[in-house]
């Protein structure tokens, strides 16, 4: 984020500057530009504001063009504007201690010091797309738009419409074509045979990169401690927007997750967020999309019912899939969840990652 400056320049400083230049006293000045001494007095001071028909005649009396002269007063006022803002945003720290503060620094989306009050709340609503932490409530958990309203009126609305916004902000949608369902569609063998690729983390940037070109955002959110959520899909502004938090940091989980999401875009509303856990019908019909997209039902007898590493590799390699997969599958049938773990590839994400 840019530093702003703590003090503003009035355009008063640059007349006195071009005074002190060319040895004019204020009393000449005001002569020069036909207004009385007090005019010029208080332009010096920044107690007037310097209006368009003064810059023109210091256009004509300096030589510098009125456009400058005006681009320093509307700069001065604004300014001004932020200064005097500044203790009014101090005061809705306390409000803000709400949300996550701690996850938001550590990942970088705030850059504010835990000691810049005013700094922290200016970061948290650009964050949220609103001006004053008063409209929080109203804009992002009883909102009108259905995907803000859906499951955030909780004892977690605070973490999970921070998870949300931050997707938002980082889905890209400005650059996103027109989704194309019959596109996504025709992709799913693509995605699904990336699931085998030996650097998941590799693997997830060419999955993003083909599910942009159907329309679809794919963004990876860090989870928020405290906030059980492995993926949530919503749509904004007519694009599905699929958002991952890689909790538990295993591939399989990835993979799975990522194509339960993609069940939601293309068997469900428009008009919902789905956040990934919440039990429901919605929930189940995207899981059972996931298993027999990954795992077709025709070779559902084939997953291993006992503790068959091999069994495991043998089926992997025939589908095309990540062998992670097919263990997860197999243990959910059995929920004997202790065994096959060597399957399992750890995510590596870049080196500012640290563990939860």
């Amino acid at each position: 984020m840019t530093t702003l400056p703590d003090y503003a320049v009035s355009p008063g400083d640059h007349i006195e500057e071009w005074l002190d230049d060319q040895g004019i006293n204020a009393a000449e000045l005001a002569r020069r530009l036909d207004v009385t001494p007090k005019h010029v007095s208080e332009l010096l001071s920044g107690r007037a504001p310097l209006s368009a028909t003064v810059a023109l005649g210091l256009e004509r009396v300096t030589g510098i063009p009125a456009r400058i002269w005006n681009r320093f007063e509307a700069g001065y006022r604004e300014d001004l504007a932020r200064l005097a803002e500044t203790d009014k945003l101090a005061v809705q720290h306390e409000q803000a201690k709400l949300l996550p503060l701690a996850y938001l620094r550590k990942w970088k989306f705030i850059s504010a010091p835990a000691g810049d009050k005013a700094g922290t709340v200016r970061e948290v609503l650009e964050i949220f797309g609103i001006a004053h932490l008063d409209a929080f409530d109203a804009t992002w958990v009883h909102g009108k738009v259905a995907y803000r309203k859906a499951t955030l009126a909780s004892d977690k609305a605070y973490e999970r419409a921070t998870w949300l916004a931050l997707g938002e902000r980082h889905a890209g949608l400005d650059k996103l074509g027109n989704y194309d369902k019959a596109g996504l569609e025709a992709i799913l063998p693509e995605l699904r045979a990336l699931t085998a690729h030996p650097n998941p983390v590799e693997a997830i940037d060419e999955v993003t990169e083909l599910l942009r070109g159907v329309g679809v955002a794919l963004c990876l959110i860090p989870p928020i401690p405290g906030f059980g959520v492995h993926g949530a899909t919503r749509w904004i502004n007519g694009h599905p927007v699929v958002q991952l938090s890689v909790r538990g940091k295993k591939d399989d989980q990835l993979w799975f997750t990522l194509f339960h999401e993609l069940g939601h875009v293309l068997l469900h509303s428009h008009k919902a967020v789905f956040l990934q856990g919440a039990g429901d019908q919605a929930e189940a019909e995207a899981d059972a999309f996931a298993s027999s997209t990954l795992v077709p039902e025709h070779y559902r007898d084939r997953l291993p019912t006992g503790r068959n590493i091999g069994a495991v590799r043998e089926l992997a390699t025939e589908l095309g899939i990540a062998p992670s997969i097919v263990l997860g599958q197999a243990q959910r049938l059995t929920t004997d969840f202790a065994w096959g773990q060597e399957l399992k590839v750890t995510l590596q994400w870049d080196s500012n990652e640290s563990e939860e």
